[in-house]
């Protein structure tokens, strides 16, 4: 079977779809991966993947260029004979999708991993993309063999603009990579260099893992470092980009939080911390907060969708209001304070993150492709 896997970005191919895509080739399945030039071409290049670049002008919303873009991606898949495809975001999941219809593809997969800062901002421009996406995926509604959901609100979302239950399935999660992420005892001395080498006091250290994005929750995080300053070390790992929604680099270095930028070494920093955080306005299902899990951490989480169905209040993190830094520092004082808790906490993390291996989720899309097929 030809499999095609369509993305607006590299980086989404190269972090979350690997599994998918190495299972289906070791069952004899042909994949291609298609995505516009960006840093990540080469990456997936070294992978080995077959690689079909296609032009796409990601932050362009005039009709001329999306159009164009149409067209351009219509011609390709009609040369490539797919058997299924696999979409992912709004763009690929709307004019990727009826590119995909026009090229005759006969089975048709579109995956909403999340909706997006459009759906959390209230400016015209927001409202506006909100309505043409919701207008767009209605045609894709039509198109699509299915669409699967990270999580239950955002189908929810969908099945009141007209999706039917039959196109929805729910697979939870993208799935975690074990092999990469899991508990690691950390030595005092890597513990003492660390410190040595960011000036940290000797204090715990409360980590969140974002993009420097508002809405992931950077103010109410600065905000409860500051009530707590004197309690723990705050530190902040994700990178910046042009997004109008990031925080500006003179925020996010001015304040106690230790503001470290993007990193590879994420394994590393989710031992070494205490605790984890994530106070998002709005999430798909959290691939950072299964990563802490698996290395055996509490959590606390804002209560909004897609952080709770990722964490269970009580049982493997806490819940903290969503935009309410007060409360967010309460319930880091509470862990911080209450070592027990936390511990209890992060031994049922890593019992549950199991069912989130990557490989598991990786068979459950196989699953669907084989019954669609079948089906039919």
């Amino acid at each position: 079977m030809k499999i095609g896997f369509l993305s607006h970005s590299g980086m989404s191919v190269y972090h979350f779809r690997m599994p998918i895509i190495r299972a289906l080739e070791a069952r004899g399945d042909e994949v291609f991966v298609i995505v516009p030039k960006d840093d990540y071409t080469l990456k997936l290049e070294n992978l080995g993947l077959k690689l079909i670049i296609y032009e796409l002008n990601r932050k362009s919303i005039n009709p001329l260029v999306v159009l164009k873009n149409f067209l351009h991606l219509k011609k390709l898949l009609k040369t490539l004979n797919l058997d299924l495809i696999q979409t992912a975001a709004h763009k690929s999941n709307t004019f990727g999708v009826l590119a995909a219809k026009c090229a005759k593809i006969p089975y048709i997969f579109a995956l909403v991993e999340g909706l997006g800062s459009f759906y959390i901002s209230e400016d015209f421009k927001s409202k506006f993309v909100r309505l043409s996406i919701n207008f767009l995926y209605k045609i894709s509604f039509k198109i699509a063999h299915k669409l699967i959901f990270v999580n239950s609100s955002d189908a929810q979302f969908m099945r009141n603009l007209g999706l039917r239950n039959e196109k929805i399935c729910i697979i939870k999660s993208v799935g975690v990579n074990l092999k990469k992420f899991f508990p690691i005892p950390i030595p005092l001395e890597s513990k003492q260099e660390i410190f040595k080498e960011f000036q940290m006091p000797q204090k715990a250290i409360v980590l969140m893992v974002a993009r420097a994005l508002w809405h992931k929750g950077v103010k109410e995080f600065y905000e409860a470092a500051e009530l707590l300053k004197d309690k723990a070390n705050f530190v902040l790992i994700g990178g910046r980009d042009e997004n109008p929604s990031c925080a500006p680099l003179e925020f996010l270095t001015s304040a106690c939080v230790f503001y470290l930028g993007a990193r590879e070494d994420i394994a590393y920093w989710l031992n070494l911390c205490d605790i984890f955080v994530l106070p998002s306005y709005k999430e798909g299902f959290p691939v950072t907060i299964l990563e802490a899990k698996a290395c055996a951490k509490a959590c606390v989480v804002s209560d909004c969708e897609g952080c709770i169905e990722a964490v269970e209040n009580g049982f493997d993190g806490l819940f903290s209001k969503t935009r309410d830094s007060k409360d967010l520092a309460q319930k880091i004082a509470l862990l911080l304070e209450d070592e027990r808790l936390r511990k209890n906490l992060a031994q049922n993390a890593f019992k549950n993150v199991l069912q989130y291996d990557e490989n598991l989720i990786a068979q459950k899309y196989l699953q669907i492709y084989d019954e669609a097929l079948k089906g039919n």
